[in-house]
C-alpha cells in the first residue's frame, strides 16, 4: 500500500489515533492487580519489593528517554511506517512476558513495550496535528479523554480476573493492541498537506524552534508533576484523614474519576480560547482540589475536593497536547511532540520524589497537598501575567 496519498482524514484515522493514545494508560493499569502476584512468584529475586512495582513504571521511563529520538525520526522519515513498526513492537513487548519464566526476560519485555510506546504516542499526537484543524483536533482530544477511563475500567477488571489464573495471564491482554498496526496499515496515510500550527512559521528558525521546544518541555513537565500529586498520593492523604478502608477509598476514587470526562468536555468548550484561559481554569481546579484535600477533616470534604481536582485533571492532557501542537511550527511537529511525551513521562517518574521531598519539609502529606495546590494557583497568576497567547 503506498505511503503517500492525497486524501482527507476522517473518522477511521481519528479512531486509530484515539486508540493509540490510550495505550500508555494500558501499559500501567493492566498490571496494577498483578504486583502482589509478581512479588510472590519472584520472591527469590533480590530487591523484589522494589522491582515488582518497577515492572509497571519501566515503560514510562523508556518513553521519557526515547520520545525525543522518536520525534526526530518522525520528522525525518515520516509517520506511517514508524507507527506500524513500533505498534507491532509494543504488542510483542506486551505479550512477551506470558512466554517467559525469568524476571530479567519480563523486564526486557516491558522495556521493549516502552520503546514502542515512546514512538507510537509521539506519532499519534503528531498525526492528530497533521490531519485535523484545531476544531476537529479538539473534538478528537475530547473523545480520547472520555473513552480512556471507560476502556481502563474494563482492562483493569479483565486483568484482575486473569491474574487469578497466574501472574503471566494478564499479559495476554496486550494481544488486542495488535489491531492497531493492522488498522494503521489500511487507514493511516502519510500526510502531504499538514494542518498548520499557530506558531509563527515565518520565524521558525532553529533558534525559534529550540525556544519553543524548551517551553513545551518545561510546561508539560511541571503540569505532569502536579497532575500526578493526586493520582499517586490520594490514598495516603485519605489514610491521614482517617479513611483507610480499601473499599471506601476505592469508592471515593471511583466517584471522583467519573469527573474526568467532564473535564474533557470543558476543554472542548474552551478549545478556541487562549492559553491563559485554558491553563488558568485547569490549574485553578487542580489547585482548589489539592488544597481542599489537604484541609479536609471529613469524608464529604475530601470527596468534594477530589471531584473538583479530577475535573481539572480531565482537562489537563487535552490542554497540554493542544498546547504542544500549537506551540511548534509544522516542520518541527515530530520533535515538539517527542519533547512533549518526554516531559510528561519524566513528570510522572519524578512526581513521587518531588512530593516526598515536600512532604519531608512539611512533615505531613496533607500539608504537602496544600503546598502543591498553592503552587497551582501561583501558576495561574503567573500565566495571566506573562503568557500573552
Amino acid at each position: 500500500m503506498p505511503n503517500t496519498q492525497t486524501r482527507a482524514a476522517g473518522v477511521p484515522q481519528g479512531i486509530i489515533i484515539a486508540l493509540v493514545s490510550i495505550l500508555p494508560m494500558m501499559a500501567v493499569i493492566t498490571l496494577m492487580p498483578v504486583v502482589p502476584t509478581l512479588r510472590n512468584h519472584f520472591k527469590g529475586v533480590p530487591y523484589i519489593e522494589t522491582l515488582a512495582p518497577f515492572v509497571i513504571s519501566a515503560p514510562g521511563l523508556c518513553v521519557a528517554l526515547f520520545s525525543p529520538y522518536a520525534g526526530f525520526l518522525t520528522d525525518k522519515i515520516g509517520r506511517r511506517k514508524l507507527l506500524i513498526i513500533f505498534s507491532i513492537l509494543y504488542g510483542i513487548g506486551g505479550i512477551l512476558p506470558f512466554f517467559v519464566e525469568s524476571f530479567s526476560a519480563l523486564i526486557a519485555g516491558r522495556l521493549i513495550l516502552g520503546i514502542g510506546e515512546a514512538f507510537i504516542l509521539t506519532i499519534a499526537n503528531v498525526l492528530l496535528g497533521d490531519y485535523f484543524d484545531q476544531s476537529r483536533r479538539n473534538t478528537w482530544l475530547m473523545i480520547q479523554s472520555i473513552i480512556g477511563p471507560v476502556f481502563g475500567f474494563f482492562v483493569i477488571n479483565g486483568s484482575g480476573q486473569l491474574a487469578t489464573m497466574g501472574w503471566q495471564y494478564p499479559f495476554l491482554l496486550y494481544a488486542i493492541t495488535l489491531i492497531i498496526p493492522i488498522g494503521a496499515f489500511f487507514f493511516i496515510f502519510e500526510p502531504q498537506t499538514k494542518a498548520p500550527s499557530l506558531a509563527n512559521v515565518q520565524n521558525s528558525s532553529f533558534q525559534f524552534s529550540k525556544k519553543s521546544l524548551i517551553k513545551v518541555f518545561l510546561t508539560t513537565f511541571i503540569a505532569s508533576v502536579l497532575y500526578y500529586v493526586y493520582t499517586l498520593h490520594f490514598s495516603l492523604a485519605l489514610d491521614k484523614i482517617g479513611i483507610s478502608d480499601p473499599k471506601e477509598v476505592g469508592s471515593i476514587t471511583a466517584v471522583a474519576s467519573l469527573m474526568l470526562p467532564l473535564g474533557a468536555v470543558m476543554f472542548k468548550l474552551l478549545g478556541t480560547k487562549s492559553n491563559r484561559i485554558q491553563f488558568g481554569l485547569m490549574f485553578t481546579l487542580i489547585g482548589i482540589g489539592l488544597i481542599g484535600v489537604g484541609l479536609s477533616t471529613t469524608l464529604q470534604m475530601a470527596k468534594m475536593s477530589a471531584i473538583i481536582q479530577q475535573i481539572g485533571c480531565g482537562m489537563a492532557i487535552p490542554v497540554l497536547i493542544a498546547y504542544g501542537l500549537r506551540s511548534v511550527p509544522v516542520e518541527y511537529r515530530g520533535r515538539g511532540m517527542g519533547i512533549w511525551s518526554s516531559g510528561f513521562f519524566l513528570g510522572l517518574s519524578t512526581s513521587p520524589f518531588i512530593v516526598g521531598f515536600v512532604r519531608s519539609l512539611t512533615g505531613d502529606i496533607l500539608k504537602a497537598f496544600v503546598v502543591f495546590g498553592i503552587i497551582c494557583l501561583v501558576l495561574v497568576v503567573l500565566n495571566f501575567i506573562f503568557d500573552k497567547e
